[in-house]
């Protein structure tokens, strides 16, 4: 990893602020984003120097599966004209939570043994090597969490019926399209040994290019749900904007490890079914990338939504992503059909 000078950098914890980057940690010290003479910069724009691997979501699959097990985090450059930090404040510990969260989840991406694909085909698994990352680091302090037992892995993944996905496990229902997606087998998308990883209990998924990379690897749209997992601490409806961001730059380095930028289309408040919910939207742009190697997408719209399912219950998840080579229409169509049993 190289050396980032200190500077303000755009908030790598999801909030609308800069952030004082001290050169070896962030700080507490934060700025709005308008710079001197009223220019506002752009915001929520990040850059990744990205990693070589397999990811989902964009879900790109190597010998017929994505790939868990990359990690990078996005690049996210100085915007001059404000100075030296102020005084430092008494620290809120959300934003150290949320970067040690995000770093615990993405080591153990990297960690864990035997590196587990989503297969839109039979093949072997095979690890791809990760490469160096240009971003700060986010702070690694985080309270410890407890082992569990790995998760009993589900048999399959509900079928559609009426046009929906009803998901038991989670209680969301929402919009199937049809052709060209179809619902995986559930060993092909989940490993019960990662506790960091969702455990998607429903959802189906496209095949945007085959063999994307040269190396039988697929990309693959995608529409999965799950419960957050327990190592996103949840407290109640007022962690759903913060556990939502936190998800985002948790799962973003191996979802999409090819070098991309990332932007920030759409964070707000929702219900789903009367419940209190939060949706972040954003886009990836891989243009760069694809036309050095020649893929047939060029940018990816996703979205992580988050929903409250009650007291002394993880949120549910809903995940969604689709390259500009497929419908992205489905993606306001999914989200416009949530509901909550």
């Amino acid at each position: 990893m190289t050396t980032t000078p200190a500077g303000w950098y755009p908030d790598p914890y999801g909030s609308p602020l800069l952030r004082w980057w001290d050169g070896s940690q962030w700080t507490d010290a934060t700025h709005p984003r308008e710079q001197p003479g009223g220019a506002q910069p752009e915001a929520d724009q990040t850059l990744s120097g990205g990693v070589q691997g397999g990811s989902e979501g964009g879900f790109p699959t190597q010998s017929g599966g994505p790939q868990w097990g990359s990690a990078s985090q996005t690049a996210q450059f100085p915007l001059p004209g404000f100075g030296a930090p102020p005084p430092p404040k008494q620290p809120s510990p959300w934003p150290w939570l949320l970067g040690g969260l995000a770093v615990v989840v993405v080591l153990a991406l990297v960690a864990v043994a035997g590196v587990f694909f989503f297969r839109v085909q039979s093949s072997d698994v095979v690890a791809r090597a990760n490469t160096e990352t240009t971003s700060p680091p986010l702070d690694h302090t985080v309270p410890p969490q407890e082992t569990e037992p790995p998760r009993q892995q589900l048999t399959e993944l509900p079928q559609p019926s009426g046009g929906r996905i009803s998901d038991p496990v989670t209680g969301l229902s929402y919009a199937f399209p049809g052709d060209p997606w179809v619902v995986p087998k559930a060993a092909d998308v989940n490993n019960p040994n990662n506790q960091q990883m969702p455990q998607w209990s429903s959802g189906y998924q496209a095949l945007s290019q085959q063999n994307f990379d040269g190396k039988n690897g697929d990309w693959v749209a995608s529409v999965f749900a799950a419960p957050l997992p327990s190592v996103f601490p949840y407290s109640g409806p007022q962690d759903l904007r913060n556990l939502t961001s936190a998800a985002l730059a948790a799962y973003e380095p191996a979802f999409y490890s090819p070098p991309h930028a990332r932007r920030i289309v759409n964070n707000k408040a929702i219900k789903v079914g009367g419940r209190d919910a939060w949706l972040t939207e954003f886009e990836m742009d891989f243009t760069e990338e694809s036309r050095r190697n020649g893929w047939k997408f060029k940018t990816e719209k996703g979205a992580f939504i988050l929903v409250d399912a009650g007291a002394g219950q993880q949120p549910a998840m809903l995940y969604i992503s689709v390259p500009d080579n497929l419908d992205q229409s489905v993606l306001q169509q999914v989200v416009d059909s949530l509901q909550v049993s």
